[in-house]
């Protein structure tokens, strides 16, 4: 069954005051088709990249994703009168006791889903469950006013699940806490995303600790690493040392390497992978949780997914989500880039390339795609990005480049 995100928006979260809308929902372009899920007659972005000025907002679009998630799978464990942790646009004066609003659409286990809620520093004031199982809306539940609910099925048994949500708890968290079936495939949508942010500290080392001590799993690393590293081994560490999770996975981690001397002869030599440069590092922390994400066909978040990497490894690692005979399961991937390589429409298609642009009087971010602009089908988007015709870029005073 695919697991397909098609839209997500949020409005009033850090730097994002109106709301803003990210779609993977496909254009009427007909280019590079092998980057589409198709799915009832309906078609899907594999990948989008958001690119913009430093301070632009685009991490904060993902951060806003990571919040809703990581918010869906965790207040349900919320104590009573904690406060929410949201951060509202700052830079207005009635912003911050206005609600922050997230919205999802996707599909799991073959159905459209479309949820919601809105929360205040101290509430969830909105929350909302619609599902399409024969292609028409149907409800699961409601909630507005923080405890005001609307059930059209099962009333008994959420009648009683929402007595045990507090206000500062999503129902959905706390539905699917105590196994109520039609909330199920939501709360497993939002627990198969992979998010790498600098909020989430997602670190393959940790999540992949115990894979690596598979064969195969380390072959399957190793093929797809692409750095001249022949295999990956895994040596024990002492237990009396004191190490956490991640750091005890990444001092076991060795690579291997042949190399030949002088004399035309080939020798092994083996390097402990805190001796690797920091991209070789860096692209290990992805490729677990690219390879994760590919076998099981679901969605990668991803804030600045080039740091460290060859301009060439970065386009590598988008074509395993485009190309259909290494992602044949429709995984999708959202990253942010500095890297304008790929701002070209030979290689991406214009619905998959978006930009943030902070608005110079009210500092607040919006959010555009490249298909708002009638381009030609050969034009030199990235060019035309660094002269800026599209935006996003940043200002640089005239004065300071003339030192």
């Amino acid at each position: 069954m695919r697991i397909v995100l098609i839209q997500f928006s949020v409005e009033n979260y850090l730097s994002i005051k109106k709301e803003i809308v990210l779609s993977m929902l496909a254009s009427k372009d007909n280019e590079h088709e092998e980057a589409l899920i198709e799915d009832k007659g309906k078609r899907y972005l594999k990948s989008s990249v958001i690119y913009g000025a430093n301070a632009s907002g685009k991490s904060n679009v993902l951060n806003a994703f990571w919040f809703m998630v990581n918010y869906v799978l965790t207040s349900h464990e919320k104590q009573l009168h904690k406060s929410i942790e949201r951060i509202p646009f700052k830079f207005d004066k009635l912003t911050p006791s206005q609600p922050t609003r997230f919205e999802v659409i996707f599909i799991a286990q073959g159905i459209r889903y479309t949820y919601g809620f809105a929360v205040t520093d101290k509430e969830v004031v909105e929350e909302y469950l619609y599902y399409y199982p024969n292609g028409r809306q149907a409800l699961i539940f409601e909630r507005n006013n923080c405890t005001e609910y609307r059930f059209t099925s099962d009333i008994e048994e959420q009648t009683v699940l929402k007595e045990r949500t507090s206000a500062n708890k999503l129902y959905l968290s706390v539905a699917s806490n105590w196994s109520y079936s039609k909330v199920i495939p939501v709360l497993e949508w939002f627990a198969s995303c992979q998010i790498i942010t600098k909020n989430s500290v997602a670190d393959a080392y940790g999540v992949n600790a115990e894979q690596l001590k598979d064969s195969d799993y380390r072959s399957a690393i190793a093929s797809m690493l692409k750095v001249g590293i022949q295999s990956l081994q895994v040596r024990d560490v002492d237990p009396l040392l004191k190490l956490s999770k991640g750091a005890m996975s990444y001092l076991n981690v060795e690579t291997v390497h042949t190399v030949q001397d002088d004399a035309g002869e080939k020798n092994t030599y083996v390097l402990n992978m805190a001796e690797e440069s920091d991209g070789t590092n860096s692209y290990f922390k992805l490729i677990g949780v690219i390879k994760k994400a590919l076998e099981q066909g679901t969605l990668l978040v991803a804030d600045e997914i080039d740091a460290h990497l060859h301009p060439l490894l970065t386009k590598h690692l988008v074509m395993l989500f485009n190309n259909s005979d290494t992602n044949p399961n429709g995984a999708q991937l959202i990253f942010t880039s500095h890297n304008t390589n790929l701002l070209d429409l030979d290689i991406l298609r214009r619905d998959q390339i978006w930009f943030t642009e902070k608005d110079n009087l009210t500092a607040a971010t919006d959010l555009f795609s490249l298909y708002d602009f009638s381009i030609r089908k050969d034009a030199k988007v990235e060019k035309g990005y660094l002269l800026g015709r599209y935006g996003a870029i940043p200002f640089i005073h005239r004065g300071l480049l003339n030192g």
